[in-house]
């Protein structure tokens, strides 16, 4: 649609000549004209088909060349172009959807999911839970940010002691999780308290100072008799239990699941 003075003046314009009166009018002739314009074209194709064969292979094999080529690359690296944005803003959709983006690891619905996934294929597990020791503290004494930089270094520690294939999260403020393929206890308490005792000496600075942290730990087995929810809540109780005696510990839940063989068991890091 036309607007203001340039719209009445085009309007006025083709109404002297006597051509149009309306803007369908115009779209209406444009139209005409061009299909006008198309079929005459092929009338003098034909004809020139007619009259100079030969030339016209060479013709058609020029446009071809010169013409259809380019522009059917163009269409298809145009299409390819347009599908692989879309690929990767599915990819970083998804991403978004299943990793904390404080510290990189799967958050807390993708950790259930995982959870959930390990229950069902009956594989003997353990679950770690870990949570860091007066955190509050941290916060209230050194700034937020200071906190954000004891979760990411925390996060960094937990995939440097535990299994590399181990899935790792958050799931939610200070406390983190990790399910370990295991063969044995003493495997996975080893990397428990490999990283407890790693976190307690690690030095960390703030515009405060110097500063240091603990963690506690709670672990749980899976087994073929419980879900994914279960094994949590039992994991939770043994953390629990690991801040309740002061924290900077490993506790465990002693049940017999094979092969994993496991006691009442309280360690401090």
């Amino acid at each position: 649609m036309l607007h203001g003075l340039e719209g009445q003046e085009n309007q006025e314009r083709w109404r002297v000549r006597g051509e149009v009166r309306t803007l369908r009018q115009v779209r209406l002739r444009t139209l005409l004209g061009t299909l006008g314009i198309v079929v005459i074209a092929d009338l003098v194709d034909l004809i020139a088909n007619l009259i100079f064969a030969p030339w016209q292979i060479v013709r058609s094999a020029i446009q071809t060349t010169l013409i259809s080529g380019p522009l059917a690359g163009y269409v298809i690296y145009t299409h390819a172009r347009a599908n692989l944005r879309l690929y990767e803003m599915k990819t970083y959709l998804a991403l978004l959807s299943t990793t904390d983006p404080l510290t990189g690891l799967l958050n807390r619905r993708a950790f259930f999911d995982r959870a959930r996934a390990v229950a069902e294929s009956r594989q003997p597990h353990m679950l770690v839970l870990v949570d860091v020791d007066r955190f509050k503290t941290v916060n209230d004494r050194f700034g937020h940010p200071a906190g954000d930089a004891v979760i990411q270094r925390v996060s960094r520690l937990m995939q440097a002691h535990f299994h590399a294939n181990a899935p790792l999260a958050r799931i939610g403020g200070e406390e983190f999780s990790a399910m370990l393929l295991t063969g044995t206890l003493d495997e996975v308490r080893a990397s428990a308290d490999a990283f407890c005792t790693a976190v307690a000496t690690e030095p960390f600075e703030a515009a405060g100072g110097v500063f240091q942290v603990t963690v506690s730990v709670g672990m749980a087995p899976f087994a073929p008799d419980r879900t994914a929810d279960e094994v949590y809540a039992l994991a939770d109780v043994q953390l629990y239990r690991a801040k309740q005696d002061g924290g900077n510990r490993v506790v465990w839940e002693g049940r017999q699941v094979a092969p994993i063989r496991v006691a009442s068991i309280q360690q401090a890091c």
